[in-house]
């Protein structure tokens, strides 16, 4: 399969980077209204309630004040860029929900405003929905950045984890999306996967279209086999020990002679959830 769009794909991609997030905003209910049966719609947020037991979410605004008018497109590298800042953060999750809408699947969809503001409309959703609307085995944001990433947050479910890595992510770490605060509050375990851009929040920010294509393949995927997934519960907690195992050799591997002299029970702390054996097998060079 192609990763690079047509040039009437590549066009209808550079009208949701132009569109102010109110605008955006009032696109997507009438474009979910074609598809779906039931559309919650708010200043704050859209949300359609699909037959997938799957939601996926993206955010509507961008952190630049104006939209880009200017969009350049890098055939050869298959990139986009604007010089007043693209916003592909999140615009890039919001078009690749309408492409996997076109290809038939109907999960759950949320649309949320002002998720660069803090989770402004992540938040009224919850309060309007203190529980997940419809049964969900998990949630999938499309929101980060770079190519292969898959993010959990204060999400603590090692199953979860290693499910969504069999398609092809390998966990990273973030600050903040939407599901830091929908998944905590439905109970739901969720995931945030990379979307394709990158150096966000400046106006060297770019979109790798190739990888943005290679998500929305595994995010359907994912869909493809929903009925055969479990449902993952949304467990709090930050993973020491995981972030242990897979970061302990660059963390005091490449230090020299102070991975000879360092004590790792200099830095142990019971409320990590270890005890001392297990934190001085995981942490001695």
């Amino acid at each position: 399969m192609s990763h690079k769009l047509s040039r009437s794909q590549r066009c209808n991609l550079e009208a949701f980077f132009m569109l102010t997030q109110d605008e955006l905003r009032k696109a997507m209910f009438k474009y979910l209204k074609t598809k779906y049966k039931k559309v919650h719609y708010t200043e704050d947020y859209v949300m359609a309630i699909g037959d997938i037991p799957i939601a996926l979410v993206a955010h509507l605004d961008t952190v630049f004040k104006n939209p880009p008018k200017n969009i350049y497109y890098d055939q050869e590298k298959n990139v986009m860029i604007s010089d007043t800042g693209l916003g592909a953060d999140d615009r890039a999750g919001v078009y690749a929900i309408t492409q996997i809408l076109k290809s038939g699947f109907r999960p759950t969809v949320i649309f949320t405003t002002d998720e660069e503001m803090g989770g402004i409309g992540a938040t009224m959703l919850t309060k309007d929905f203190p529980t997940a609307p419809t049964d969900l085995k998990y949630i999938i944001e499309l929101d980060r950045n770079g190519s292969c990433d898959c993010v959990f947050y204060s999400c603590d479910n090692p199953q979860f984890e290693e499910y969504v890595e069999t398609f092809g992510f390998i966990t990273e770490f973030g600050s903040f999306s939407d599901i830091s605060v929908i998944c905590p509050e439905w109970k739901v375990a969720g995931v945030n996967l990379s979307i394709g851009y990158k150096n966000e929040h400046s106006t060297s920010e770019t979109l790798h279209i190739g990888h943005m294509i290679a998500t929305i393949n595994k995010v359907k995927e994912m869909l493809a086999v929903a009925d055969d997934a479990i449902a993952y519960e949304y467990i709090e907690g930050f993973s020491y020990r995981r972030w242990f195992q897979r970061y302990k050799q660059e963390n005091w591997y490449g230090y020299g002679s102070y991975a000879n002299t360092y004590d790792p029970m200099d830095d142990y702390d019971p409320s990590y959830g270890f005890t001392p054996q297990e934190w001085e097998m995981l942490n001695r060079p």
